[in-house]
């Protein structure tokens, strides 16, 4: 039987004692209201009563005569737990840095993979387009072949009626006459009717003639007008009627030329 005053733990691994060459090992049962350490090193905490923390222990010690194993103190035990508490927070630490740029590769990986696949479906999109563009271009072709199988007969009938478009031309010259021959023909006649008024009017205010007036020489003046006028009455209505003729010749000739594009098209 042991009794200790003490107001520490008891270590699970030898400590050197002043004064004692042989090394004890201590079986010990105890009750304590201290709380304890957590570490994990077998510190067991005692019972303390008082100010002095009186422990009180039943022990069985059974001595050797063996040489001591080397001893550990506690400055050496603290020292050695700091190192490894330093060691373990740079290791996790650096285990976070990793962790922490794996998971972005991870990300990025996984948005680069759906990035892929999505690529991977608008090629497979395109493919399609293109086989579809491709089945369109071959029709394409194939009716623009027939286009130029049926325009051959056209292009050479065409180049066998050239003197027919040069006479559509002529019929559109004509007609442009046949309009500004009319307009002046118009005009001429109410310069004519004009022209008469003032003769009718000169002749019905005048009195004898008096070929030195200056009125009477204007009067054969516009009497030789009027009979110009007449004259070019007389040869514009000739004309029109000549281009009326020709207008009709052209019209028939384009109903018949009409009529053989549609026998040639039929």
């Amino acid at each position: 039987t042991s009794t200790a005053a003490t107001s520490l733990g008891t270590l699970g691994f030898g400590l050197k004692v002043p004064g004692t060459t042989t090394a004890a090992t201590i079986t010990t049962t105890s009750t304590s209201s201290a709380p304890s350490t957590g570490f994990a090193l077998n510190l067991k905490p005692l019972t303390t009563t008082g100010t002095i923390g009186a422990v009180t222990s039943t022990a069985t010690i059974t001595a050797t005569t063996t040489s001591a194993p080397p001893v550990m103190t506690y400055a050496q035990l603290e020292s050695l737990i700091n190192k490894w508490s330093l060691e373990l927070e740079d290791q996790e630490k650096h285990f976070l840095h990793q962790a922490t740029q794996v998971n972005a590769w991870d990300r990025t990986l996984i948005e680069n993979g759906e990035k892929i696949t999505s690529l991977h479906r608008e090629v497979e999109k395109v493919k399609l387009d293109q086989k579809r563009l491709d089945q369109e271009l071959d029709f394409i072709l194939s009716q623009q072949k027939e286009l130029e199988d049926l325009l051959i007969p056209l292009e050479e009938s065409v180049k066998e009626q050239s003197g027919t478009i040069y006479l559509q031309h002529a019929d559109e010259e004509r007609e442009r006459t046949y309009k500004l021959a009319e307009n002046i023909d118009a005009q001429l006649k109410r310069m004519a009717q004009d022209l008469k008024d003032i003769i009718e009017h000169l002749n019905t205010s005048g009195g004898p003639a008096d070929t030195s007036d200056p009125l009477q020489q204007i009067c054969k003046i516009l009497n030789a007008h009027m009979d110009s006028l007449q004259w070019i009455d007389q040869n514009s209505a000739l004309l029109q009627r000549k281009v009326e003729e020709v207008t009709k010749v052209c019209e028939s000739r384009r109903k018949e030329q009409e009529r053989s594009f549609r026998i040639t098209f039929d």
